[in-house]
């Protein structure tokens, strides 16, 4: 009977230290669930910042490639005939 009753102690303790472990899982569970959900938000954030970063500065070099054009148009047209040429002289060696 005394092994009967220690068996039922030793299983009163594991069910006790399973339910611990269970809810120290969960907490652990439940901070990584929010700092992973942070660190997404964070990444989102920089990713909108650099796309407004890179949008600002394709306008700005567009804004300089329209000046440049309109200063030196022949150029640009002569510029524009001579990368025709050589895309169809690429195009038809295929």
């Amino acid at each position: 009977m005394a092994t009967e009753k220690k068996y039922t102690d030793e299983m009163d303790a594991l069910k006790t230290d399973v339910q611990k472990l269970r809810a120290d899982i969960a907490a652990l569970v439940g901070a990584f669930g929010d700092d992973a959900s942070a660190k997404g938000q964070e990444a989102r954030e920089a990713a909108a910042r650099h796309l407004r970063e890179a949008r600002a500065k394709s306008e700005a070099g567009l804004k300089q490639i329209e000046g440049s054009i309109e200063q030196n148009p022949l150029t640009a047209l002569a510029i524009a005939l001579g990368l025709g040429f050589l895309v169809g002289a690429l195009l038809n060696r295929r």
